[in-house]
């Protein structure tokens, strides 16, 4: 039986820190940060986190087993947003949990008018990733090194136009 997708509620700030924090710990080398930072936030500051998009989990037998969110940078243009924190659960992986919950997305953001999404990946030996992203029709828009990358690593900014 596949997640159920949802919308995280104005009060459920709780459940996003759980989750990314949960993401962070399994798969330390698939974001920016690292456990121990966020780890430290302070209520407040998880709650500015969740008032900056918008958060979708998944949820499987209780538990809360994918997360992504929905941002939108306040000086970018009206119709374009960033999907960010895409995670799913290792036993989950390669059963198209992501590519569901991503297709949902994508089609409630098309829906609601938005023309342009973004996101950043780690592609160098991610190939699951590279193959997700490929398949929901992203393309290579940038690729760099980010300043806020402690590893030093290549971090490529993919897009999807939507119309």
């Amino acid at each position: 039986m596949p997640p159920q997708f949802r919308h995280l509620g104005r009060d459920e700030w709780q459940v996003l820190r759980d989750v990314r924090l949960r993401a962070l710990r399994e798969s330390p080398l698939s974001f920016l940060v690292k456990y121990d930072q966020e780890e430290r936030y302070s209520q407040k500051r998880w709650q500015t986190e969740f008032d900056r998009g918008d958060w979708i989990v998944g949820e499987l037998d209780g538990e809360y087993v994918c997360l992504t969110g929905v941002t939108r940078k306040s000086s970018a243009p009206r119709d374009e947003r960033y999907l960010e924190y895409v995670w799913v659960e290792p036993g989950l992986r390669g059963r198209r949990t992501a590519f569901d919950m991503l297709t949902d997305i994508i089609s409630e953001l098309k829906d609601y008018g938005v023309r342009t999404i973004f996101l950043w990946t780690l592609f160098k030996d991610n190939k699951a990733a590279q193959s997700l992203y490929e398949r929901l029709l992203f393309s290579s828009n940038k690729l760099q090194r980010l300043d806020s990358d402690p590893e030093g690593r290549w971090w490529e900014r993919l897009k999807r136009d939507l119309i």
